[in-house]
């Protein structure tokens, strides 16, 4: 079962990963141009566009995440702590 989630989790957290990327990458760009042309309505309206889709995409990739570490499967995790315990 873990194995099965594993494998359709890991994909799902890549891809909401580059999302929460993409889209922060989008927000920031817009509002530094906006900065250096002297634009408020382009900073104002990129953070009114972007800000909720973003904050968004960062809860589903943290809950994704946690998921994602819950159902390792359990060798992995014992390696995984193991590193965590000689760190």
């Amino acid at each position: 079962m873990r194995t099965a989630l594993h494998r359709i989790l890991h994909p799902l957290f890549g891809i909401a990963m580059i999302v929460f990327l993409l889209l922060a990458f989008v927000l920031v760009f817009a509002q530094v141009i906006g900065l250096v042309f002297v634009q408020p309505w382009l900073i104002e309206g990129a953070s009114e566009t972007l800000l909720h889709p973003a904050i968004i995409s960062a809860i589903v990739v943290g809950l994704i995440g946690y998921a994602l570490f819950n159902c390792l499967p359990k060798v992995e995790k014992k390696a995984e702590l193991a590193e965590e315990d000689e760190d």
